[in-house]
């Protein structure tokens, strides 16, 4: 068994009945090149074939009585993949407006606890003969890396996949009962006094050494490295619906870096530069345009290049200005590019992993009660956020891949929202593309297409300087 980081935990302690804790993705693939039809039954015997690579889709939720503990993993060996992979047809002429609106539904259901938390979907019926395959994890269980080391698994670099038989797995081992679920719950509490005195003794050492960096480093921070500040309030930083609304684009990497080279910045720095101009347009368009700039999150990886195959979340964040108030394309790039190396550098100074640690000190029932307390007095409505929007990148492959034999010819994010931030702009590279998807709820973003248009237009934009 494997039991839940503080982290990991989160993910669950945020879903309730309008948010879920899930991420996806979407991939369209060209059957012309597989060996065989790409059909539900057919992802089946080719998962059960590999399941004993892909370690999250084998493990089941299983709390501690009373919730004093954090929850673990139980490793099912025979998950039923008849459950977890199911075939859906879109409906009507199979337009892409009718595939977003599918995925959207489907993405706003929850996984069912009671299962290995995922679910795949071969979908079919699409206007241009292509096929589409949604899948969905729970954030509990994988961070946005782990979750590109499973579908690595899955994808092949050449078209010869033979898919195998359906293959017998071995019987499942019992899930721990709740009298063994309790001791070890028991037994983690006993030893809190001991990991709490090494925290403290990490936290005091670790602030006077961020302290340092700040006072000594201050001098290299540029203007635009302003401090954490209030998130302007929007009409998206709410209280979200149970509904979806999802788009997604594919944009020129190699414009991107042409961009990059120009500007003298990173790929990700374009990427961020792009979704402001983005968001700025959009602002504009519905009269909310703040004076000053948004507050972005930015998931980064903390994991070690020597755990590139571990599971879980080994994530953090940073907090980075998005002057969406500044006219002028290229002086937003810059200003983007000096917060991203500001963020960073503020970042640097204390070790992330010292911050995921205090998350293993809160009992589960009480982060879950409060949790709850919250989502039910609406908090996002009257409290003040410190960010505004989600913005993910994922570096992928290079080269071309396979599903089944089936050529991919994009990986569309689909990721999550909470109460709050109610817009999430995910990005992946593949082979010469940035492929991202956006997500948010129709009653905040009813028109989420134009954000799609604005993105691959502010590439564009940046190219013609």
């Amino acid at each position: 068994m494997r039991q839940l980081s503080g982290v990991d935990v989160s993910f669950l302690h945020v879903e309730n009945s309008r948010v879920t804790g899930h991420v996806g993705g979407l991939l369209i693939v060209d059957p012309s090149t597989a060996s065989e039809p790409i059909t539900a039954d057919a992802v089946r015997r080719f998962y059960a074939s590999k399941i004993h690579k892909l370690a999250p889709l084998r493990w089941q939720l299983v709390n501690v009585p009373y919730g004093f503990d954090r929850p673990y993993w139980h490793e099912v060996q025979d998950p039923d993949l008849n459950y977890h992979i199911r075939g859906v047809t879109v409906p009507s002429q199979g337009s892409e407006e009718e595939l977003v609106a599918l995925v959207s539904r489907l993405h706003a259901r929850p996984l069912d606890r009671a299962h290995p938390l995922w679910e795949v979907y071969v979908i079919d019926g699409l206007d241009s003969g292509k096929l589409a395959i949604y899948t969905k994890l729970h954030h509990a269980a994988i961070d946005g890396k782990a979750g590109m080391a499973i579908t690595a698994t899955v994808l092949s670099t050449s078209p010869d996949v033979e898919i195998p038989d359906m293959v017998e797995l071995p019987p499942p081992s019992p899930v721990p009962s709740e009298a063994e679920m309790f001791t070890r719950g028991w037994n983690s509490l006993l030893s809190q006094p001991e990991k709490a005195m090494k925290l403290w003794g990490d936290v005091t050492r670790e602030t006077q050494r961020f302290y340092s960096r700040m006072l000594t480093g201050a001098s290299e921070w540029t203007a635009d490295a302003s401090p954490p500040q209030v998130a302007p309030k929007l009409s998206f930083n709410r209280t979200i619906s149970a509904q979806r609304n999802y788009t997604f684009g594919t944009a020129s990497l190699s414009d991107v870096k042409k961009i990059k080279e120009r500007h003298n910045c990173t790929v990700n720095d374009v990427v961020m530069a792009m979704c402001t101009s983005a968001l700025r347009r959009w602002l504009i368009d519905h009269d909310e345009l703040p004076r000053g700039p948004l507050l972005a999150m930015v998931p980064i990886s903390i994991r070690a290049a020597d755990a590139s195959e571990d599971v879980g979340n080994q994530v953090s964040s940073l907090q980075v200005a998005l002057p969406t108030n500044v006219g002028d394309p290229a002086e937003r790039l810059r200003m983007v590019s000096a917060g991203m190396r500001s963020a960073k550098e503020t970042h640097k100074a204390l070790p992330a992993n010292l911050l995921q640690d205090f998350t293993q000190f809160t009992a589960p029932a009480a982060a879950e009660a409060v949790a709850l307390m919250a989502a039910n007095m609406k908090w996002a409505d009257s409290a003040t956020m410190p960010f505004n929007v989600v913005i993910s990148n994922v570096p992928g492959p290079r080269e071309t891949l396979y599903y089944l034999g089936a050529k991919l010819e994009a990986n569309y994010p689909v990721s999550m929202i909470t109460d709050g931030m109610g817009l999430n702009i995910t990005v992946h590279s593949y082979r010469d593309s940035i492929d991202f998807g956006v997500v948010s709820t129709p009653e905040f973003v009813p028109d989420i297409t134009w954000l799609r248009t604005y993105i691959i237009e502010a590439i564009d934009e940046l190219l013609a300087l």
